[in-house]
């Protein structure tokens, strides 16, 4: 018989109900790792279910500084990332010969 782990639990700032996804396990048996799917066993699945309570991504994220940025800041650090590239000479040329589709090979000059 397949065992999946899953984790459920509340959000500790927001109280959300949350399913942690990227903790879920999925332990194939014998059986079905030979036909090579998770479940494809005479059995099937048992399902294990711990409880697990943590923040949830998004207020992670605002805790982070992230979460709560609106479009305006976006733009503004994007601007400042492009500013930052157009400042430095060789960056810039690498990027403007990725526009023309050229690779690194063509821009070098063959020495005779």
């Amino acid at each position: 018989m397949c065992r999946m782990v899953v984790f459920e639990g509340m959000c500790t700032r927001c109280g959300i109900p949350q399913t942690w996804t990227d903790l879920t396990q999925e332990l194939s048996c014998l059986e079905a790792k030979n036909k090579g799917w998770f479940g494809e066993c005479a059995r099937g699945i048992y399902v294990e279910e711990h409880t697990f309570d943590q923040e949830c991504s998004t207020c992670a994220e605002e805790d982070e500084g992230i979460g709560d940025l609106d479009h305006e800041k976006q733009l503004a650090a994007s601007l400042q990332h492009t500013m930052y590239a157009q400042s430095n000479p060789g960056k810039r040329r690498a990027a403007q010969a990725e526009d023309r589709g050229e690779t690194s090979s063509e821009r070098k000059k063959q020495r005779t």
